[in-house]
């Protein structure tokens, strides 16, 4: 297999998705730098996953603003 010439920012998407796979291949049959490599290609793709314009999602409501009990309360109310 051909060692990578470029850094994993400068790969194309379907490149560094198959360089990742194959590097992953070889870190699980033991080699350690295998492993260092296939690290930093899906570290790369995480990168370009989170900056493809994904909105964080809301804070989650706070379970201390209301009780657990309240909920059942109301429920109870509507039916």
């Amino acid at each position: 297999m051909p060692e990578p010439t470029t850094t994993p920012a400068k790969l194309e998407d379907s490149e560094l998705q198959s360089l990742a796979v194959e590097w992953r291949i070889r870190a699980m049959q033991g080699d350690k730098l295998a492993h260092r490599m296939a690290q930093a290609l899906e570290a790369e793709q995480r990168r370009r996953i989170r900056d493809t314009g994904l909105q964080p999602l809301p804070p989650a409501r706070s379970s201390a603003a209301s009780p657990w009990w309240k909920f059942w309360r109301r429920r109870r109310a509507h039916s």
